[in-house]
């Protein structure tokens, strides 16, 4: 068994991020860099924050529309409520594959995460999404890969550096499911302030963030049905209106879409 190294010496993705969407779990490295970047880039913690609670009605909505299984690659730190709490709260039959290798992500999500009510089934997978194959084996023990499946991308796929190869990941993951599975993906945009800020989160020690455009983000859905076009997240309501006043849009685009019913590619 490889050694965990829960004290890290620089800054984690995960860790500035949680602290930015207001989590509670990071290094003082973390709480460094994110207070630097939220006091110079409000964009950014307004990102992080729209980033999670769109999280929260993604999982809603689908488990509402009857989807009881979740894939959730790069889960990220927990930050309450999670995937399996927002989507046992519908069907408490639901379960939920968390999917991460960064340590730290794995320690504490196993460790201060309730694990679900026991009609349903929650577990962390240590792994790279870019192993899709291996992924997909895993998942296996714990969903029904020939059920529909939300796969949820959120805020991860900036770290590949080619959107292309960005989007051949998510389109992997897809062809795997069954019809009537969704997937749901969000990342920073290419816009001046979130570029500076990027750059100065790359300075600052963390890894580095690759923005996207909407034309970048779009072909990862390439084949399903859009729910609702490529665009802000904070303004994703599928269930209702957008709140009043219409809050000012995020750079922190992204969709959900849904693999048809009569796709026959698996």
């Amino acid at each position: 068994m490889r050694e965990r190294d829960l004290q890290p010496k620089g800054p984690s993705s995960a860790g500035t991020w949680c602290c930015l969407g207001g989590g509670r779990i990071h290094t003082e490295a973390d709480k460094e860099l994110a207070d630097a970047i939220g006091l110079s880039f409000p964009v950014v913690p307004a990102a992080a924050r729209a980033s999670r609670a769109f999280l929260e009605r993604v999982v809603d909505h689908t488990a509402r529309a009857g989807v009881a299984q979740f894939l959730d690659l790069g889960t990220g730190l927990p930050v309450e409520p999670n995937t399996h709490q927002v989507a046992q709260a519908v069907d408490e039959r639901a379960r939920i594959l968390y999917v991460d290798n960064d340590p730290t992500v794995l320690e504490l999500g196993r460790a201060l995460l309730p694990l679900g009510s026991p009609e349903g089934a929650v577990d962390y997978l240590d792994a790279d999404v870019h192993d899709v194959q291996h992924v997909l084996d895993a998942a296996g023990e714990i969903l029904d890969l020939d059920r529909p499946v939300a796969v949820l991308m959120l805020s991860m796929l900036g770290h590949v550096e080619d959107p292309a190869e960005a989007c051949a990941i998510a389109q992997r993951y897809m062809s795997a499911m069954a019809p009537g599975s969704y997937l749901a993906t969000c990342d920073s945009v290419d816009s001046p302030d979130m570029r500076a800020a990027a750059a100065a989160y790359a300075a600052g020690g963390g890894p580095p963030i690759h923005l996207r455009t909407a034309a970048q983000l779009e072909p990862a859905g390439a084949g399903l049905e859009f729910l609702a076009p490529v665009g802000p997240v904070n303004l994703w309501h599928p269930d209702g209106p957008v709140p009043e006043p219409a809050p000012a849009p995020v750079d922190q685009w992204g969709f959900v879409a849904r693999k048809p019913l009569e796709a026959t590619d698996r």
